[in-house]
């Protein structure tokens, strides 16, 4: 049988990745702060268990769906400053010339720089199972689910980490690339919900949907796969109209198809301006 050939590119950027001290600072920053908002948080609701309001499984509850919320935007606002580096830091250190020489095509290298930041949000993932670990002794949430969580996370992740690298591709300084990615990961998240929930009010009289089709590319909205029952309460709540609540058709589905097409799309712009064949880059 044939080896399995992995990205030399993906090989390379995994050994410089372990070997340097960032990557210990940011799982222990990450860590740091996950777990001490995870700590104030079980530390404010564990009087109302104390005083008989809740259970300790709808304590867990909550505390799941804290960490899965606060993990979620950490994971989103991550990604940009992972891998709004990935080609224009080559053609900062003037690197970019050699990569091109070698026998990865275009996509090669683009899909490479991808896993190589995507890696490292797994592994920030895998260093925060602990708190998670603390969740299950309280019950109230199933293996299952966490399961999904993670699978929504790494799929946000790749979203996200598809339109930072476009954005590297296309331009020269890395701190041009980072910005154009934190501005759109910003208008996606939250510029969209905040368009979506005025329409819907300026329109809540006529029963005309026109918000919800904003959301189509926010990256949090894959969280209705993980909380189907409370997130569609909450958009039903917030966006008026909402056609999704007794649907066998999910919006998440949606957001799922048309992330995965735009995602396509940013790689494959990506491709082309990591091509030496192809034009000049932008400042």
């Amino acid at each position: 049988m044939p080896s399995l050939r992995i990205n030399p590119l993906l090989a390379k950027e995994l050994r410089i990745r372990m070997r340097t001290w960032r990557t210990f600072a940011m799982v222990s920053l990450y860590l740091l702060g996950l777990g001490g908002f995870a700590l104030l948080f079980f530390s404010a609701m564990f009087s109302t268990v104390r005083m008989g309001y809740d259970s300790l499984s709808e304590l867990g509850r909550a505390m799941f769906a804290f960490l899965a919320f606060l993990q979620s935007g950490l994971v989103i606002f991550s990604v940009p400053a992972l891998l709004g580096n990935a080609v224009s830091g080559e053609r900062e250190r003037q690197t970019f010339d050699l990569l091109a020489c070698t026998q990865l095509t275009p996509w090669g290298i683009v899909l490479g720089k991808l896993a190589a930041g995507l890696s490292a949000v797994v592994l920030l993932m895998v260093a925060s199972l602990p708190l998670y670990g603390f969740v299950f002794l309280m019950g109230g949430v199933s293996p299952a689910e966490l399961a999904t969580l993670f699978l929504a996370q790494l799929c946000t992740a790749f979203f996200v980490g598809c339109w930072s690298v476009m954005f590297s591709a296309l331009f020269r300084r890395t701190i041009t690339a980072i910005i154009a990615s934190y501005a759109l990961t910003g208008f996606l998240t939250g510029g969209t919900l905040i368009l979506a929930i005025l329409l819907s009010e300026i329109f809540y009289q006529s029963g005309t949907v026109l918000s919800y089709p904003l959301l189509i590319l926010n990256p949090a909205a894959l969280l209705e796969w993980v909380f189907p029952e409370e997130a569609g309460a909450a958009l039903e709540f917030f966006l008026p109209h909402y056609p999704f609540v007794n649907s066998p058709v999910k919006f998440w589905h949606l957001v799922f198809l048309a992330s995965s097409a735009f995602a396509f799309l940013c790689l494959r712009i990506a491709a082309r301006g990591v091509n030496p064949l192809i034009g000049k880059r932008k400042g």
